[in-house]
């Protein structure tokens, strides 16, 4: 399995990266995990055509930082390449609604009539585990939303994926046997609690380098990449790069077209 960060910030594009997501391929296809507004323009670079070459989408989260582009996969898809495929799309509840609603905001007529290509929409809840496009996938909560919205981590063959998350328990489960951890690390610090409606109440939803320097030697994976930076967790790249090393942690601050092989 190769794994590649098609895109590396935050929601904010900081440092001018695209918004993060992941590209997975096998030898059952190529798969992305998230798929923000830059995550088609990410691709290209990256010489992939996903009408022609992606099998699924996996989305961690329905945050605009990670669904928004899914409007221009269909219509490349429907209108450049005339995509006859079908394509799986994993979320949390809620997916398949708010997907459609988003295209019908951006192509309302276009997304009046069929596509030429089915869908196969799979809503997962925390706990959930299935073999879908010839890969074990295993959803858990993540903190990063307050009911009923869901947030996942999801654990992709043998690759962990945090999506957008506070530090908590249970991502020793995510990670347990993963041989690579693909994380964020959107601070420097822990930043402030806050309790705002669509967040949990006091509690963090991003991680920070500070709490990972402490939970990474006890999740058990050595090989990481940290993405969904901020400006200031990358212009501290090589410093922590030289942290992890000292924990013994084979650990990249990721720049969008990053890989690993696995």
């Amino acid at each position: 399995m190769k794994v590649t960060c098609v895109g590396s910030a935050d929601a904010f594009n900081s440092a001018g990266r695209g918004h993060t997501c992941w590209l997975i391929e096998d030898e059952h296809g190529a798969a992305m995990v998230d798929f923000g507004a830059t995550a088609l323009a990410g691709l290209r670079r990256l010489g992939r055509d996903p009408a022609q070459q992606l099998d699924a989408v996996h989305f961690t989260h329905l945050h605009g930082d990670h669904i928004a582009g899914w409007p221009f996969l269909l219509v490349d898809a429907q209108y450049r390449a005339r995509r006859a495929r079908p394509l799986l799309v994993t979320g949390p509840p809620g997916t398949r609604d708010l997907l459609q609603a988003l295209w019908g905001a951006c192509y309302a007529d276009t997304a009046t009539r069929p596509l030429g290509f089915s869908i196969d929409y799979r809503e997962l809840q925390p706990g959930a585990q299935e073999t879908l496009g010839g890969r074990e996938v295993r959803a858990f909560r993540a903190q990063h939303m307050r009911a009923p919205h869901v947030a996942l981590s999801l654990r992709i063959g043998p690759v962990a994926f945090t999506g957008d998350t506070g530090a908590h328990a249970g991502l020793s489960a995510l990670t347990q046997g993963a041989e690579l951890l693909c994380a964020e690390c959107t601070d420097l610090e822990p930043g402030p609690l806050r309790a705002a409606p669509d967040y949990p109440a006091n509690e963090r939803r991003h991680l920070s380098w500070s709490e990972l320097r402490t939970l990474l030697p006890a999740l058990g994976v050595r090989r990481v990449l940290l993405a969904h930076l901020s400006a200031e967790a990358r212009e501290a790249g090589a410093a922590i790069e030289r942290q992890a090393a000292i924990l013994g942690l084979d650990l990249h601050i990721c720049d969008d077209g990053t890989a690993a092989d696995v």
